[in-house]
């Protein structure tokens, strides 16, 4: 499932592209990434806490929910003062997905395991989208909708998928201590 969603998430250099392509001058685009690290920084820890208390799963899905609106809000939209709405809100998807997903990570393997585990998802998650880079900058074409468009209805279709799955998945009980 991460690894699916990673092969459709390409880096934010290309969302910012698509910023500059809708109108925004290069101040704004900084701008809008100021935004949008601003929202990041600001729901991150709240998104963590609130992963201490649901399913991180849960928490994951709705970072998917995030993105999905982020990338389907820029492929449709035509007005450049839009991407200072959205980014923000894409944001939200980078608070419930980084330190939750590697949380979660962590649930599914033993203690002594950990740093193969977290270096295993992070290995996986940058050959994903390196991928991805490669396959939405070949797509992006004129405007970049094409990618964008693809990535948000496969984001909003592992939503949708995940809170079924994730019942499938039991977190790695601690060996018993003597």
């Amino acid at each position: 499932m991460l690894l699916v969603f990673n092969l459709v998430n390409f880096p934010d250099a290309l969302l910012l592209l698509r910023a500059h392509e809708l109108g925004l001058s290069t101040a704004g685009v900084v701008g809008a990434y100021a935004v949008y690290n601003l929202a990041y920084v600001a729901l991150s820890y709240p998104a963590g806490a609130l992963s201490d208390r649901l399913p991180r799963p849960l928490v994951f899905t709705a970072g998917l929910v995030f993105v999905a609106v982020g990338y389907l809000g820029l492929g449709l939209i035509h007005a450049p003062w839009l991407v200072f709405v959205l980014l923000p809100l894409y944001g939200g998807f980078a608070a419930c997905t980084d330190g939750v997903g590697k949380a979660w990570i962590s649930t599914l393997v033993h203690d002594h395991q950990q740093g193969s585990a977290q270096g295993l998802y992070q290995g996986v998650t940058g050959a994903a989208v390196l991928l991805a880079v490669l396959w939405a900058g070949l797509a992006w074409g004129s405007d970049g909708q094409v990618p964008l468009l693809l990535s948000g209805a496969t984001a909003l279709l592992l939503a949708a998928a995940l809170p079924a799955l994730r019942h499938s998945q039991t977190p790695v009980p601690s060996p018993p201590t003597s």
